[in-house]
């Protein structure tokens, strides 16, 4: 039960005597006329008390009621006095007085004009109006005879229903009131009139006096009042927000009577204690609207609002307050004091504000807030469950402004800059879960999220030249609490993990990887209790780094070396647990080898050569059962065997020596930690077997006869447990679990890889890292480093199988799923150990007895498709491979008859050059491969993939891989750019073929590639018919801009190219296929179109349908009518491009449809009924049509679009939508046009669905629509009814 509180009153002293005239003061004057002076001794409370004591007045024993004031407002002479018994009686008739004897003073003319007035302001029924108030008034004076108590008089009893007695539980929406001021007993003062009159006098309280109201809770609907809007004056303003109070409700509106109007609604009939109750007893002279009494309103208890809450609200937890209660919750919650109207909780725009309040704690307060609807807000779009569904669409937008939020706050002390730092890791680490696991990839894409509206993403809004030295700073001093501190290194971590840029900008940053490393990492050994342990997370961080970069893993070079203490320490022998010993001691061995991936560092395994043996011995003891542990340590020892391959490409050079790596022992502490191992250790076998596979490529270089020593070694060791041993049974569990792996990426016809798919994409990808590295150890089995068909393999591995999954994996939808916008950002890199195990297979693929040339050929131009940036010199190999087995003897055997002359010219080896330097990346954007090599640990750039957005299709990009089908076409890309080629400021002196040569080849090698794909079925990886028709439209291109006097210059007309351009566009012509008559058509727009296409080589700046129009106007001055090169202008103007081209080449250039002689059967097409549906509605192009067929002559193909669509526009029959425009285009028609053109648009007819007719058929069918032609014809006029009427009758 509530407690009552004890509210006190001020109460005022009645009068002493009754209020007197103003008079001349009667205290003696000085001689000079001013006033005496009056020394201020005592107090104005004590003077006023002498004076109530002089005058007798007795102190008052009863609380006074409020009197209206509404007397004194009279003038002091006009003031007459009111009785006691009639207060407002007595004022009224004194008015009705006044009013009489100003009437009686006004003229006629004065009185008609008042009146008009009247009747204009209140209306013509303002007589009845007066008239009701005057009854209603007759009527209160005669209940009001037996009354003692008005206002204004003695104060009534305790049981008056108009006041709540003392004691009595007031209503919740009541006030206490404070009682107006009597009216002064005096006007002798020297202030102004106005203040004059008034005079407050308090009474002496006695505990008698005092009476005690239970307290009642604050209404959660209290109306805010309206405060003036700011003025210049004020200075600058903020907007808090719009009030949206409306104007309360009285039980009956005054405004229905007219201005003036003397009728008042009885008290005593009104309900006590509602604001028009309070108004009219204690502020009768008030309007009923008063803004000054706002306060009085308050709503009704079951009110409902009218409209519905928009503004989603949350609770202090972050927890979504549902619209229909957040009206209804009370207020004991603490969700009113800053929400706005009578909604409890706080809108998002309040908690932003709030969040930059200069109360510490309530601005805390408010960052935890935001903190904790960020981690539900970063799960919207994954799980609406786990999100908040009502902010959908809103999360990038809403991220950046809390990012802003917590980087102003994080400088902040105490608890302010902690619940800043967390609101950052919520928006930084937390939003992308499941990531801080994620290496070897650029996560900028995941910045985006799900938003197609912004290309700038919430972390690249960070000011990170504020936050990171703010971050550093705080490393320095420590003063916030360890989980703080943790979740600042968390957010580099995520930063770094975002680009190399950040990563460079963390490195760049003063003191913040020292702070870093001294924080976390070099903490007093022996630890104390009030010490912290180092954080392992704090070395994954610096490899993030390390990675990023070659620039950044120089900066930690110097770092490193205090790091060697956790490797001095073993884990039995060290300091800290030894599980924590046994994570750090990993970490640290991680660390070094990614730096050994540059070539960096690898001298420390020689200065400290001592302990880096007894790590070896530990690790090969039974006391390490860490297989983590011993993934680490294989993995640096084949990065330091691999930096002794060629001493001088290590930085600096002569880090390490090959003779070293021999006389350490390296390869026999591998082959013993294999004895060591389990079959269930399938993440420690693929280390195993490439550090063996290391050693063994290195002693190929530098050992004795090519290495064979140790191969022999190492082949005894192993070869029997691939027969039939352990291994074997490693290899076989990895083969069946990736067929199972596939498969259930294969369900459901999946064309995206979606979040849920990244654990099977792990899983898989850790088995095919153990085939890879199987394979790797097979090949560095084998004498000689370039393949060649072997009698037998060094080992047994099931090739079979191997193959069958190779194919599956090459030929899944996964490689094209995660380009889509539904995949994860981050699915490349999911994908690259997939690609590491097709690219090991295509070289063991040329090593297996029975698989042919044209086999291999095939395979590698399926597989050149699905390697990543790292996997360069592979291709580059490949594609020198290719080259040479594409030979004069290769074509005969197979029956193919090539020109003498080209292999006179030096065959495909003059397009290598070209092919190598298309396939080589910019050396700043050099990734390492999976394995490292001897050259890639001199140029790479950086060990992490670029973001997926980086090797999207469809764009003229910075890396070459993933190659797309046409990369083929590339030599030509350099012809057309010859002045910035790089390959022709580097060809050798020897190279001097022509233009021509160059084309040859070129078209020849992709005429190969078509073939051998074709041949074996391997469809997914031929050229689409846009990719081919821009790769041919490239060899015309290749006069654009050319000054010549003679066409037998021009290169499209060589026999031999236009031999080969023709072969190569035959497959896409007409004629190929019978599904090219079907309508409607097939879906044939699963490809790019070639506008798409066409911006891998022109980029995003110049559009196609620029390259078009000078396609066109080339055509138009040099062409002569080619057949070939008309061909190639007939794409565009199919209707699933824009109308642009048509009317370029239709009206623009319709000179030029004369010379295309295109038949049907020669049209670039999938579909005939692309170019003939929809029907064309731009009014220009039907016009060029017209223009076309009348000036004629116009043949082949492109007259049949043009009768096409001229007779869809005209008749009913064939779609024709409006009838006042087909029949002045038919009257056209009819002028216009020739005898033929005339047959043919009138006897034209054409199947919607079924097989499309082709000249002459769909000019000779019979059928019922000629009467109903013949029907329309007439309603152009009767002389085109007979023009038409021996064309339409005739049988």
């Amino acid at each position: 039960m509530a407690q009552s509180s004890l509210v006190g009153s001020i109460l005022e002293r009645k009068p002493a005597a009754k209020p007197s005239a103003p008079s001349i003061h009667s205290q003696a004057t000085t001689k000079t006329g001013f006033p005496a002076v009056q020394h201020r001794s005592q107090s104005a409370f004590a003077r006023a008390r002498r004076d109530a004591q002089k005058t007798g007045g007795e102190r008052p024993r009863e609380v006074p009621v409020v009197q209206s004031s509404s007397s004194l407002n009279l003038p002091v002479s006009e003031r007459k006095p009111i009785s006691s018994s009639g207060g407002a009686e007595s004022w009224r008739e004194q008015m009705e007085e006044e009013n009489l004897r100003q009437v009686q003073s006004m003229t006629e003319e004065e009185r008609e004009q008042e009146r008009a007035e009247i009747l204009e302001k209140f209306g013509s029924n303002v007589a009845e109006v007066l008239k009701k108030a005057r009854v209603a008034r007759e009527g209160r004076r005669e209940d009001n005879v037996n009354e003692k108590q008005e206002v204004g008089a003695t104060p009534s009893p305790p049981s008056s229903p108009s006041r709540p007695r003392i004691g009595e539980r007031t209503r919740s929406y009541s006030s206490i009131l404070r009682p107006s001021s009597p009216p002064p007993t005096s006007a002798s003062s020297s202030r102004p009139p106005s203040r004059a009159e008034r005079k407050i006098r308090f009474a002496d309280v006695t505990p008698g006096d005092i009476h005690v109201y239970e307290s009642a809770p604050p209404s959660p609907r209290r109306k805010a009042l309206a405060l003036p809007s700011p003025s210049d004056s004020d200075g600058p303003t903020v907007s808090l927000g719009v009030w949206r109070g409306s104007t309360p409700k009285s039980p009956r509106r005054e405004t229905d009577a007219p201005e003036g109007s003397t009728e008042r609604v009885k008290v005593d009939t009104l309900e006590e204690g509602t604001p028009e109750d309070i108004r009219r007893r204690f502020f009768p002279t008030a309007p009923a609207h008063d803004p000054s009494l706002e306060w009085i309103q308050s709503a009704p208890e079951q009110e409902i609002e009218d409209e519905a809450e928009s503004t989603i609200r949350f609770d202090l937890t972050g927890t979504l307050i549902p619209a229909h209660l957040s009206s209804k919750l009370p207020t004991h919650l603490g969700l009113h004091h800053h929400a706005e109207g009578s909604h409890a909780g706080y809108t998002l725009e309040d908690i932003f504000l709030l969040s930059r309040s200069t109360v510490p704690a309530q601005r805390a307060s408010m960052l935890g807030l935001l903190a904790k609807i960020a981690h539900k807000l970063a799960r919207t779009s994954a799980d609406s469950k786990r999100g908040i569904p009502e902010l959908a669409g809103q999360e990038l937008s809403l991220r950046k402004r809390m990012l802003a939020t917590g980087v102003e706050a994080m400088a902040e002390r105490a608890s302010v800059g902690a619940r800043a730092i967390e609101l950052l890791w919520e928006c930084i680490v937390w939003w992308d879960e499941g990531v801080q696991s994620l290496d070897g990839v650029e996560l900028r894409d995941l910045d985006l999220g799900t938003s197609v509206a912004s290309t700038e993403g919430a972390l690249s809004t960070l000011p990170l030249d504020y936050l990171l030295p703010q971050i550093a700073n705080t490393f320095a001093v420590g003063d916030l609490p360890s989980e703080t501190l943790v979740q600042l290194l968390e957010i580099l971590h995520r930063l770094a993990q975002h680009s190399n840029a950040n990563a460079t900008a963390i490195v760049s940053t003063k003191g913040l990887i020292a702070n870093t490393i001294q924080r976390f990492l070099l903490t007093s050994i022996p630890p104390t209790d009030d010490t912290p342990l180092p954080y392992p997370f704090a070395l994954k961080f610096l490899r993030t780094i390390a990675s990023s970069s070659r620039e950044n893993a120089s900066a930690l070079i110097d770092p490193a070396d205090s790091l060697l203490r956790f490797v001095i320490s073993l884990p039995p022998a060290s300091p800290f647990d030894p599980a924590l010993a046994t994570i750090l001691l990993s970490e640290t061995l991680q660390l070094y080898a990614t730096l050994g991936s540059y070539g960096m560092y690898a001298h420390v395994a020689t200065t400290a050569q001592e302990h880096f043996m007894q790590l070896n011995r530990y690790v090969l003891s039974s006391e390490c059962q860490s297989q983590t542990l011993r993934r680490a340590w294989l993995q640096l020892l084949e990065t330091w065997t691999i930096c002794a391959h060629d001493p001088h490409r290590t930085t600096p050079s002569h880090e390490i020596l090959w003779s070293q790596v021999v006389g350490w022992g390296w390869i026999d502490d591998v082959l013993a930690i294999r004895e060591r191992i389990l079959e269930k250790d399938e993440e420690v076998w693929p280390h195993v077997w490439n550090a063996a596979a290391a050693f063994l490529e290195g002693a190929r270089i530098n050992g004795l006869n090519n290495g064979e020593e140790e191969r022999s070694a190492v082949l005894a060791a192993v070869k029997d447990c691939f027969a039939g041993g352990l291994e074997k049974r490693v290899v076989d569990a990895a083969l069946k679990d990736s067929r199972e792996l596939l498969g259930k990426l294969s369900s459901g016809m999946r064309q995206a890889i979606l979040p849920a798919d990244t654990p099977v994409m792990q899983r898989l990808g850790r088995h095919a890292n153990t085939l890879a590295a199987a394979i790797r150890l097979l090949l560095s089995c084998t004498p000689r480093s370039s393949p060649v068909p072997l009698p037998e393999p060094p080992f047994l591995l099931p090739f079979a199988d191997i193959s069958s999954l190779c194919a599956t994996i090459t030929n899944h939808p996964l490689w094209s799923g995660f380009y889509t916008p539904e995949s994860i950002p981050y699915a490349h890199a999911l994908c690259r150990p997939l690609s590491t195990l097709l690219s090991c297979y295509l070289q063991l693929s040329q090593s297996i007895p029975g698989v042919g040339p044209d086999l291999w050929m095939a395979q590698a131009f399926a597989i050149l498709s699905r390697l990543f940036p790292g996997d360069e010199d592979l291709a580059q190999r490949t594609a020198v491979t290719i080259t040479e087995t594409i030979s004069e003897d290769f074509l005969r055997s197979r029956g193919w008859s090539i020109p003498e002359v080209i292999w006179q010219r030096g065959g495909l080896n003059i397009i290598v050059p070209f092919l190598k330097h298309s396939l080589r990346a910019k050396p700043e954007s050099r990734v390492g491969p999976t394995w490292m090599t001897p050259q890639s640990i001199s140029i790479a750039a950086t060990q992490r993939l670029p973001a997926l957005s980086a090797l999207m299709p469809n764009e003229r990009r910075d890396q070459p891989l993933p190659l797309m089908r046409d990369w083929l076409f590339s030599p030509l890309d350099h012809l057309l750019r010859s002045g910035e080629s790089e390959v022709f400021k580097n060809l050798p002196s020897s190279w001097d073929a022509s233009e021509a040569e160059v084309v040859r080849a070129t078209l020849l090698l992709v005429k190969v590639s078509q073939e051998v794909l074709r041949f074996h079925q391997m469809h997914g990886f031929l050229m689409t018919r846009e990719e081919m028709a821009f790769g041919c439209m490239k060899v015309f291109m290749l006069e654009h801009g050319q000054q010549q006097s003679d066409s037998q210059e021009e290169v499209f007309r060589d026999s031999i190219v236009e031999r080969f351009m023709t072969d190569l566009l035959a497959p896409f012509s007409a004629s190929a296929s019978a599904k090219t008559l079907k309508t409607p058509p097939p879906s044939i727009h699963t490809s790019d179109s070639i506008d798409i296409v066409a911006k891998r080589f022109l980029g995003s700046a110049v559009p196609f349908y620029q390259w078009y129009t000078d396609f066109v106007g080339l055509y138009d001055s040099i062409s002569f009518a080619h057949p070939l090169f008309a061909r190639l202008l007939l794409p565009p103007l199919s209707m699933r491009y824009p109308v642009d081209y048509r009317k370029y080449l239709w009206a623009d250039f319709n000179h030029v449809m004369r010379t295309i002689r295109v038949p049907p059967e020669a049209v670039i097409t999938g579909s005939i009924a692309e170019y003939l549906w929809p029907v064309e509605t731009d009014a220009e192009v039907v016009g060029a049509y017209l223009r076309a067929l009348v000036k004629g002559p116009l043949d082949g193909f492109v007259r049949l679009v043009a009768v096409h669509h001229i007779a869809c526009r005209v008749w009913p029959d064939l779609g024709s939508d409006g009838e006042e425009k087909a029949q002045k285009l038919l009257r056209a028609v009819v002028d216009q046009g020739g005898h033929e053109v005339v047959r043919e648009i009138v006897l034209y007819r054409q199947n919607r669905e079924g097989t499309i007719m082709l000249p002459p058929a769909c000019f000779e069918q019979r059928g019922g629509w000629r009467p109903s032609r013949l029907e329309f014809a007439g309603k152009c006029g009767a002389e085109v009814r007979e023009r038409l009427k021996n064309l339409l009758e005739s049988e």
